[in-house]
């Protein structure tokens, strides 16, 4: 998990750090991120679920299973696909290096804005000398 985020107090201190200390929080942010092994966009919900079998005590107590569901949005639909319990930590794997990614990422776009923003500020000094 990535560990050098900034929470969102500091980021609003972006606009008070100087261009050095941006750039140098820039690189600190570039050297750390990880190699992720796999994305997962989605959200494991748990339930509970009658498998059908007569014999069972789902079907004779009432009794139901635990399941999990992964519930992932791609390319404009929803998806719900069932998750067997051995897959349950690589699931959770990649939801996590997902949040992670996008946080890194987030907070990079940010510092870039800052930077864009003193360049275009050092700009119109040097228009106005």
């Amino acid at each position: 998990m990535y560990t050098l985020f900034m929470d969102n107090n500091d980021k609003k201190t972006f606009g008070k750090m100087s261009t050095q200390e941006l750039e140098e929080r820039k690189e600190q942010i570039l050297s750390g991120l990880p190699t992720i092994g796999h994305l997962i966009h989605g959200a494991l919900i748990p339930g509970f679920v009658k498998c059908g079998k007569p014999s069972c005590r789902c079907m004779r107590k009432g009794e139901r299973h635990k399941c999990l569901r992964l519930s992932s949005y791609y390319h404009g639909h929803t998806g719900v696909d069932h998750v067997p319990a051995s897959w349950e930590d690589w699931i959770l794997e990649g939801i996590e290096n997902y949040k992670s990614a996008q946080e890194m990422l987030l907070e990079l776009a940010e510092i870039y804005l800052a930077l864009f923003k003193r360049r275009e500020k050092s700009l119109r000094k040097e228009k106005d000398q």
